[in-house]
């Protein structure tokens, strides 16, 4: 294998490592020069990732984004506060956006979470949303999650994004409907299984 060829075959950026043969002379330049994708920070944020891993690729060859301009949507759909307001797509801050749209989905499951610890065996139409330090709850902890996606200044110190409106808490809803629906299905055994006798409340059935 020639030189130019090991040039070619080599994926000499990223944090994958892959020399074909780092012995040879060709080898060792290609590590002079290799340098880290900074996943974790912005200094990368305004470089194609692609050219990282398939830099032998002729510019014709690329793809073009589809997500490239607005089409009438929020300018910050497709491009970051943190980058200067650079493209998302084909960059490290689309990984940052993606992790601030997992922080929304732990807190919708939240929501669930807290309904379904409200009672051991009720339903929540029986119940009911009476308690206001629960309410006051939801409230809160979607309001804060919003703010620390939505103001600029809190994207650069805790490396969240202004993700879609879209994307915020509606791909991880159907957890939510999972969750909730499950548990009050096993509220609905469980109060079957509740059997008094002798003037007390006995619980009978698998589901005990």
């Amino acid at each position: 294998m020639g030189e130019e060829s090991e040039k070619h075959n080599a994926c000499q950026y990223g944090n994958t490592q892959m020399i074909p043969d780092p012995t040879t002379d060709a080898g060792k330049e290609l590590r002079k020069a290799e340098t880290s994708l900074g996943w974790d920070k912005t200094r990368n944020a305004k470089v194609d990732i692609r050219v990282y891993y398939a830099h032998h690729r002729d510019a014709d060859r690329w793809t073009q984004c589809r997500w490239a301009t607005s089409r009438g949507a929020p300018f910050f759909y497709t491009a970051s506060y943190s980058s200067e307001w650079h493209p998302v797509c084909y960059s490290t801050e689309a990984l940052k956006f993606a992790q601030s749209g997992y922080l929304v989905s732990i807190v919708c499951v939240q929501w669930a979470d807290l309904m379904i610890c409200k009672t051991r065996n009720l339903s929540l139409s029986q119940q009911g949303m009476v308690n206001n330090f629960g309410n006051f709850g939801l409230f809160f902890e979607t309001a804060l999650v919003a703010i620390l996606c939505y103001v600029p200044p809190l994207n650069v110190a805790l490396g969240t994004r202004m993700i879609a409106f879209p994307h915020f808490a509606v791909p991880s809803f159907s957890f939510f409907v999972a969750i909730f629906f499950y548990d009050e299905l096993r509220k609905i055994w469980l109060r079957n299984g509740m059997k008094r006798e002798d003037g007390r409340l006995r619980l009978k059935g698998w589901i005990v």
